[in-house]
């Protein structure tokens, strides 16, 4: 069987094992251990022998991740009845399996590339992000309310495995507006940033 772990030279490990220390030390201040974390993430991303991935190619494939996960569990919440008529249960089964194969292949994936670290920007970038996606999603869930409680009132009920369904495609879709505004936004903002230079 292969051994995940990394094994650095004598001289980073010294340097991980007093950063890790100053980061989980309760002593220090919060912008302290936040900082001994982020220098912690900068040594061991440049000690890490594997191929590089970028904060924003990240963010890409997190998003395909939750787009895929929001489409099956919203699919399986609203269309249960329509989908499984004549197959039982067969089709949700089959969608959250292939759902599960996608995103264990994507991670699988991701697992060759050493992620990169945030910087500045980026951590501005996912700041502007989040804040949008909540916005977003205000404005999704007043809508979804409207379709529940109008058109879909008597063929939808708000069961204990229809709330569960709602709040995880609730959930996954707000993750991907999150990593998808992050995206646009980390891209314009490189871009701006190049032509300055």
């Amino acid at each position: 069987m292969k051994n995940n772990t990394q094994t650095f030279d004598e001289k980073t490990q010294a340097k991980i094992d007093k950063l890790t220390a100053e980061y989980t030390d309760k002593s220090r201040s919060r912008s302290q251990r936040q900082e001994a974390f982020r220098e912690l993430a900068r040594v061991r991303y440049f000690a890490d022998p594997r191929p590089s991935i970028s904060v924003r190619k990240q963010a890409i494939y997190n998003a395909a991740i939750w787009f895929l996960d929001a489409l099956v569990f919203g699919c399986i919440t609203f269309a249960k009845k329509e989908m499984n008529e004549g197959l039982g249960n067969a089709f949700s089964i089959v969608l959250f399996s292939a759902m599960m194969i996608t995103v264990l292949f994507v991670v699988a994936a991701e697992r060759k590339y050493k992620k990169e670290p945030d910087d500045e920007l980026s951590l501005n970038s996912k700041k502007r992000a989040s804040e949008l996606a909540g916005f977003t999603m205000i404005i999704i869930a007043a809508a979804v309310g409207m379709l529940v409680f109008t058109i879909l009132e008597k063929s939808f009920t708000l069961n204990s495995d229809n709330w569960l369904g709602l709040f995880c495609t609730v959930v996954f879709l707000y993750s991907f507006l999150d990593k998808l505004f992050f995206v646009i936004i980390e891209g314009k903002d490189t871009a701006e940033a190049e032509e300055d230079e």
